[in-house]
């Protein structure tokens, strides 16, 4: 998805979400849980979502916080599928997209996330928890981390 004029505004619905989603990960579980609230946009249109602000304008969106937020909205998918189903199911039609964009390289410049996706979709739902706790640390934490900093 390209971000223009036209298309902030459901870029900035989606951060909303991903911050939501941040808190409930800290507050909830201090980490990924079961049924996360992920909220209403679509996380496969802005993984690797680019800006195109017009020609002596900003948008002003946070571009990492948008694609990490939205594999990690993925990454909750996968974890409430292994929860629910002890494996990694397939015929969920949000499984399959986000299999499907992981194959196509989409993950690539998030190369931590894209490691839990490998061990999430590769069948081994011990290493890919650990790989969990890892990307919440490192990004989530982080976020929040970089946020009281100012």
């Amino acid at each position: 998805m390209h971000i223009t004029s036209e298309t902030r505004q459901y870029a900035e619905d989606a951060i909303r979400d991903i911050l939501y989603l941040y808190v409930d990960m800290v507050s909830s579980y201090g980490g990924f849980g079961h049924n996360l609230e992920t909220g209403r946009f679509s996380p496969l249109e802005f993984i690797d979502s680019k800006m195109l602000p017009p020609p002596g304008y900003t948008l002003e969106i946070d571009e990492a916080l948008l694609h990490e937020g939205s594999a990690i909205a993925i990454l909750c998918t996968i974890s409430d599928c292994w929860d629910e189903q002890e494996s990694v199911n397939f015929n969920w039609l949000s499984i399959k997209n986000a299999k499907e964009a992981f194959d196509a390289g989409r993950f690539n410049h998030l190369p931590e996330i894209k490691k839990a996706l490998s061990f999430g979709f590769g069948g081994d739902e011990t290493v890919f928890r650990e790989h969990l706790e890892t990307v919440y640390k490192n990004h989530v934490l982080t976020y929040f981390k970089k946020l009281s900093k100012g």
